[in-house]
């Protein structure tokens, strides 16, 4: 057996879509087997785990495992592996944010995390990340992984580049006009920042709302969470978006701007991931204490903000899974 991918975090969010889609791209182009949860997968070269992330049972479970089918290349998509396992390891180290922002997390999932970490960058054949930004964060805590280190950027789903159909559009429109953010309610998205700051624009503005995908709560004073949704309604909440507004402290790519982007959305975006090194000045950036002059310079200025879209779009067009699958797929192939 060539190669095996730990499939368990498929359901999550950022890393999740990465799974998805990184499975998708190599079927034609390599033999693999998928670690992955009975539930979430049905693929023929599944081998079925039961052990969750970031527990004692997972370093003994995936390692029985391993040590069972022999793959020649262990790839795991996250930082965690077994560490008994001898063979050779693949990682895919997103962001550092356990370490950069420690504040957010447990003194348990902190001491882990740096413990995990560290381990991988060492053991690791390759490190892949996801943008230069992530790689200077891996090169300034673990200089010695530097010559170890590629970026591969992730892909856009080309489900954000089709016009949304009727029904999703007619959704979307019953919260117009709005602004839209995407991403799930943990601290470092900073979406009280923006809800704080969009309590300034409304004042100018009365008849606009904020809508944000990804989690549910708030659903007031011209506030919006409307959960996980689809691709495709999420897709048409970006095509009827005035605006998208991502408030994130750090990423290590950041999906929102590039699918905002591919639909043609004006994105405001703090400079986090991959956002500045891919899009450049087609976005506009803020800081902490400006974002509702930001955000209401973008209002009130449509023709600048919609020719920066467009070149945006236009960008983000080089942005494909399959792409990021065949850099992936040279990486496997180098090492088999």
């Amino acid at each position: 057996m060539e190669l095996v991918i730990d499939a368990r975090k498929i359901k999550d969010f950022g890393i999740g879509v990465y799974i998805e889609n990184l499975i998708k791209g190599l079927k034609d182009r390599i033999d693999f087997y998928l670690l992955c949860y009975k539930e979430d997968l049905s693929f023929e070269n599944c081998v079925y785990v039961k052990s969750k992330g970031y527990s004692l049972y997972e370093q003994w479970e995936i390692w029985r495992v391993l040590n069972r089918l022999k793959p020649e290349l262990f790839h795991s998509p996250h930082y965690v592996f077994p560490l008994l396992y001898k063979g050779k390891i693949v990682i895919t180290v997103h962001d550092l944010i356990h370490l950069l922002f420690p504040q957010f997390f447990s003194k348990a999932a902190r001491t882990y995390a740096k413990f995990m970490l560290s381990r991988g960058v060492t053991k690791a054949e390759i490190i892949i990340t996801v943008s230069r930004k992530s790689k200077e964060d891996i090169i300034r805590l673990f200089p010695e992984a530097e010559d170890r280190i590629t970026v591969i950027h992730n892909g856009i789903n080309p489900v954000f580049f089709i016009p949304p159909n009727e029904e999703e559009k007619r959704w979307a429109e019953k919260f117009s006009p709005y602004i839209l953010a995407v991403g799930n309610n943990k601290p470092h998205k900073r979406f009280g920042l923006l809800i704080r700051e969009f309590s300034r624009v409304r004042e100018k503005f009365p008849e606009l709302n904020l809508v944000i995908a990804g989690w549910e709560g708030i659903n007031e004073d011209g506030i919006y969470t409307v959960g996980k949704i689809t691709k495709e309604r999420l897709a048409a909440l970006y095509h009827k978006a005035e605006l998208l507004v991502h408030p994130a402290l750090y990423e290590g790519f950041g999906f929102p701007p590039f699918e905002a982007a591919a639909c043609g959305t004006p994105v405001i975006s703090s400079k986090v991931g991959a956002v500045e090194e891919i899009l450049g000045e087609n976005v506009l950036y803020f800081e902490e204490e400006n974002l509702a002059d930001v955000i209401l310079y973008a209002y009130r200025n449509r023709d600048k903000i919609n020719s920066m879209a467009i070149n945006a779009q236009e960008i983000t067009r080089s942005l494909t899974w399959e792409k990021s699958a065949e850099k992936h797929f040279e990486i496997y192939r180098r090492l088999l």
